[in-house]
């Protein structure tokens, strides 16, 4: 009997450790902490990961923060800002998720992108990191070897 209730645990364990991770997320200003860059919430197990999406604007009104929509080539429309896209890779305990924003391009009605932005969830620590690409680019694998130099932290709090 204890055998067995010893496997119990252990599969139970596992099973929790096989569930999707999610997270809500916050990234401040790297100049400016006092003012939100975007909000949004991460979600592993469901493409396109990150949802709910609240932030900047892009365009010419100051600091304004809207709702970013995933791109829906069907409903798409001209001067909106969207998510064109998510890649995600993971190692060991991190998930990263490489964001594309833009506007839909006239000619081909895709999703420009513009803004690229790279996440760096540690879901084991708890820790996330936020990468502008327009600010620095990961050349030569430096966010692996140097994150301090062109990471900020992003504020997250997991949900599961």
């Amino acid at each position: 009997m204890k055998r067995i209730l010893i496997a119990f645990i252990a599969l139970a364990s596992l099973a929790h450790a096989a569930e999707a991770k999610r997270a809500q997320c916050t990234v401040f200003d790297r100049h400016d902490r006092s003012q939100r860059l975007m909000a949004f919430e991460v979600d592993d197990a469901k493409y396109p990961y990150i949802l709910k999406i609240n932030g900047v604007d892009e365009g010419a009104s100051q600091r304004k923060l809207i709702d970013i929509p995933l791109y829906d080539e069907s409903q798409g429309r001209f001067e909106t800002w969207y998510l064109g896209r998510v890649e995600r890779t993971m190692d060991r305990q991190r998930s990263i998720y490489r964001m594309h924003f833009g506007e839909m391009a006239l000619d081909t009605r895709q999703v420009d992108d513009r803004s690229n932005y790279s996440l760096y969830m540690d879901w084991e620590n708890g820790t996330a990191g936020w990468l502008d690409e327009g600010m620095a680019f990961n050349l030569y694998d430096v966010v692996e070897k140097k994150p301090q130099l062109v990471v900020w932290p992003a504020s997250c709090r997991r949900l599961d």
